[in-house]
């Protein structure tokens, strides 16, 4: 019995917090207008410069300067100059917009011209042949008796040179300044081979001569040795014609 009288007491306060809190929400969700004339008048004034600002005693008193210069300060007369003022900007507008245009196609174009190393395919042949060439005889130069030293720095020469047509492949310059470049290598690469040659002429020479010597060296003691053994001979030969004088 006195659970039963438990559960009975309980629905009553249940269903009165459900009504309680429907009520507050409905009253919570509901909009509420209320209209003033003098906050709408000092809107209106603030925007479109018409009307007037009430009540006239607090304004003359509190802000006098501001109800004076209110209808001229509206935000319509600086919207009004703002776009007057962008109006007269658009021509501007567009020929820099037309320039920008421009400009990206020549920069477009700037950009294909140094990223294609078109020139390459034109000046490699002679740029390779001189290169190969100027290898060729470096490797010649402890083969007609030059020093090892002199072989590493030609050797850093031309590994020099392979470096900057490395960098002048992988720059980003126009085409014509590659072909320049290239051009410069290969008159450079050029005029040091001829360098070159002449100095490995002058060591075949230096070579050439060395074993020239070499194989006159031995002519000259067998005629020295020859010279001494006739000089014996003689001597012996007029010592026995005395003898046999005798």
């Amino acid at each position: 019995m006195t659970i039963r009288k438990y559960e009975n007491m309980k629905r009553p306060i249940f269903t009165t917090v459900l009504a309680t809190v429907a009520l507050l929400t409905a009253e919570a969700q509901s909009v509420t207008y209320n209209h003033d004339d003098a906050v709408m008048n000092q809107v209106t004034v603030q925007e479109t410069g018409s009307g007037s600002l009430t009540p006239d005693l607090y304004y003359d008193v509190f802000h006098k300067s501001y109800r004076n210069s209110a209808s001229e300060t509206n935000k319509l007369s600086y919207r009004t100059m703002t776009a007057a003022y962008m109006k007269l900007q658009e021509p501007y507008a567009e020929k820099i917009d037309s320039d920008l245009v421009k400009r990206a196609k020549v920069e477009a174009a700037n950009l294909l011209d140094r990223e294609v190393d078109a020139v390459w395919l034109v000046e490699k042949g002679k740029v390779n042949g001189a290169l190969d060439r100027f290898r060729e005889h470096i490797e010649e130069i402890t083969l007609v008796g030059g020093s090892y030293k002199t072989y590493e720095d030609w050797k850093e020469v031309y590994d020099m040179i392979v470096s900057g047509v490395q960098y002048i492949q992988g720059g980003y310059i126009p085409n014509s300044e590659r072909q320049t470049q290239y051009l410069q290598i290969c008159k450079d690469v050029k005029q040091r081979d001829a360098l070159l040659l002449k100095q490995l002429r002058i060591l075949k020479e230096r070579r050439g001569l060395s074993w020239s010597n070499r194989k006159l060296h031995r002519p000259d003691g067998l005629v020295r040795k020859s010279s001494l053994n006739g000089i014996t001979r003689w001597k012996i030969a007029a010592v026995q014609a005395i003898r046999t004088r005798r």
